[in-house]
């Protein structure tokens, strides 16, 4: 009797090559991808990801990826548009349910974390996120207006990886 998970990989084509897979098989197999991308995204941080979310990035490189792939013929047309149609489902299901459950959404993103309070720089907040003094003085700078963190009441590295400073005197 086979296992559960031996099913599972039978199920999903693991030693079949891709043009020989069924759509179904192709559909798991993108929802797979997604998963231990979005895994392995996360675990870049959110410096990694600029102003993006992680679902973004993964979404951008992979789609670009398939795309290449049916370009070049590496894989069906039809395929492709299976994989691409797929990852935008699991992307819109992603933003649809991170709306309507805000559980979902903690777990999906990052907290923001205050780095700055009252003009004292949180040193631990600082070394967590992987940002420097000199970059937290470089975001004052371009969107406080500030040149002393003395002069911020609060700066928080949001979770798109921003940095939000609010001066004292606002």
């Amino acid at each position: 009797m086979q296992s559960i998970f031996e099913q599972f990989l039978r199920f999903v084509g693991v030693e079949q090559e891709f043009t020989d897979l069924s759509p179904w098989q192709v559909g798991v197999r993108t929802i797979l991808v997604y998963v231990i991308a979005y895994i392995l995204v996360r675990l870049g941080k959110r410096r990694f990801m600029g102003d993006f979310s992680a679902t973004d990035i993964i979404l951008g490189f992979i789609v670009g990826s398939v795309l290449a792939r049916g370009a070049t013929g590496a894989i069906t047309i039809l395929n492709m548009l299976i994989v691409v149609s797929v990852l935008l489902g699991v992307h819109w299901a992603f933003a649809t349910i991170s709306y309507y459950w805000g559980g979902f959404e903690d777990v999906v993103e990052d907290d923001r974390r205050k780095l700055v309070e009252d003009g004292k720089v949180i040193q631990e907040a600082l070394k967590a996120s992987k940002i420097t003094r000199e970059e937290l003085k470089q975001a004052c700078r371009e969107n406080g207006n500030v040149e002393d963190i003395d002069e911020v009441k609060a700066a928080y590295l949001e979770r798109d990886g921003t940095i939000t400073i609010i001066t004292k005197d606002d």
